[in-house]
């Protein structure tokens, strides 16, 4: 706990136990309904602007790359049985046996997380930040984001691709790149990867 720029170590540690684990995969998703919560819509787009994308980044930030993907499935189960974890208090992810128009994205979030721990898991294995590695990752993490997210919020509207683009990516583009600078500034500025200094014994 003296080493705040380690804590991150502590829960990607791969000496931790299963029960651990689970608390922390729970933790986060949890985390990331906490986050959902923190949402309002603009005239301009029928998707709400939330720090749920920021929970998303974060699971992937701190935990092992399974995990985070375990985390967000989690997330998605809870919301899937009624639970309200999604923005706004929703819970429903599917209406009539049908994706949600926003479910493209809910989708696509544990593969963001998954992404972003691959870069991350990269550098605590090197024990120092791959940059490269991190850099691909948080650019790529988004990807499965848009792509599923626009493409569905296309077929649920009966609209064309360029307008689901302009409704959901377009006007979140400034706020989720803005998330991610910060983390990244974080993860490879900040953030130290050389491991914990065992105690010893006298």
């Amino acid at each position: 706990m003296n080493e705040p720029k380690k804590w991150h170590l502590a829960l990607s540690n791969e000496g931790l136990n299963n029960n651990e684990r689970a608390v922390s995969i729970v933790f986060f998703a949890g985390f990331t309904a906490l986050c959902a919560q923190i949402a309002f819509t603009m005239p301009w787009s029928p998707v709400p602007y939330t720090l749920q994308t920021f929970a998303v980044l974060a699971t992937g930030v701190y935990l092992r790359r399974n995990d985070a993907f375990l985390s967000g499935s989690i997330y998605l189960i809870a919301g899937a049985i009624g639970a309200p974890v999604f923005a706004q208090g929703g819970d429903v992810l599917f209406s009539e046996s049908t994706l949600i128009a926003s479910g493209g994205y809910l989708l696509a979030f544990p593969f963001a997380s998954a992404l972003i721990a691959e870069g991350l898991d990269r550098s605590r294995k090197a024990e120092v930040a791959d940059l490269k590695a991190q850099i691909i990752c948080w650019l790529v993490a988004m990807i499965p984001v848009y792509v599923f997210g626009t493409s569905w919020l296309a077929y649920s509207y009966d609209v064309s691709f360029s307008q689901a683009y302009e409704w959901g990516v377009s006007p979140f583009l400034a706020w989720d790149i803005a998330k991610i600078v910060v983390m990244a500034f974080v993860t490879t500025k900040i953030w130290s990867y050389t491991p914990f200094e065992e105690k010893i014994d006298n």
